[in-house]
């Protein structure tokens, strides 16, 4: 035998090094499917709350009463309605309440168009034309009297009024505020 030493290592297991190209790219995936599970999530409970107020079980109560302005004996006078038009008849009071801010203190609503009502009012669109759905306000004045109408899912045309006289609520088939100035009086 040999007197030289001789060393054999053993087969150490060689340490790895982590990839930080893999460690953002799982990071970035991570972000990626958590905003897909809450927006799935935010979609789904949107869809819950639409079937909801469409089956109608949502009361439409509590719309009534929250929009300042809204004369108080208007609005309990107000027989109960369809629950599908709810968003078309809260439109109309937010319109009213809108006009009302608009022509305060003035005898007249000439300050109460669709430009001067919108700067006002950003969440409805206010026109001098039909409306055709939620959202959207026609509004017409004259003199010491103001109207909007908004178009319901339905196809009713919810319309109000306000004059010397106090505020009148209404529906009818042409939907301009136009038409509403000059309807008759049939409350909502």
């Amino acid at each position: 035998m040999d007197d030289t030493f001789s060393y054999r290592a053993a087969s150490l297991p060689l340490r790895r090094r982590i990839n930080p190209r893999k460690i953002k790219l799982a990071v970035v995936a991570f972000v990626v499917v958590s905003c897909c599970v809450l927006f799935t999530k935010w979609v789904i409970d949107s869809e819950q709350r639409s079937e909801v107020l469409a089956s109608g079980q949502a009361a439409e109560a509590p719309l009534v009463g929250h929009f300042e302005g809204v004369d108080a004996q208007a609005a309990a006078e107000a027989p109960a309605l369809p629950v599908v038009d709810a968003p078309a008849r809260a439109d109309a009071r937010t319109a009213l309440a809108t006009a009302r801010e608009a022509a305060r203190g003035r005898s007249t609503f000439a300050d109460a168009g669709p430009g001067q009502l919108s700067a006002l009012e950003r969440s409805l669109i206010f026109t001098d034309g039909p409306s055709p759905a939620p959202g959207i306000v026609s509004v017409a004045s004259s003199g010491g009297r103001w109207a909007g109408a908004v178009m319901g899912t339905s196809g009713t045309c919810y319309w109000v009024r306000l004059g010397h006289t106090g505020t009148t609520f209404g529906s009818g088939e042409l939907c301009t505020g136009f038409a509403a100035l000059s309807a008759d009086a049939t409350a909502w």
